[in-house]
């Protein structure tokens, strides 16, 4: 029973370290968004600034949870939306 025990938290000790690792992930990308596209620095993404983001821009009404207008880094996170997701756009074009 004892080893049963010690396998039993041995595995609940390494799913929780992936969850960990997994939030750190989302939360890391959402902080490259935000520093690639908060052109102004306010710590919010508008929907101007997200033009510059296809799939961001594509999905900017479901991942702005309070229907702000604005995305924040918790709501980026959420969405799991990373920087390579796809090629932002070059204004122009």
């Amino acid at each position: 029973m004892k080893r049963r025990e010690k396998v039993f938290l041995l595995l609940l000790t390494i799913a929780a370290l992936q969850g960990i690792m997994v939030a750190e992930a989302n939360a890391t990308a959402a902080q490259r968004l935000m520093q690639q596209l908060d052109v102004n620095k306010d710590g919010v993404i508008s929907l101007k600034e997200a033009v510059r983001h296809t799939e961001l821009l594509r999905n900017f009404g479901l991942i702005d949870d309070n229907e702000d207008g604005k995305l924040t880094e918790t709501e980026l996170a959420k969405s799991k939306l990373t920087p390579g997701s796809t090629a932002p756009n070059k204004a122009g074009d």
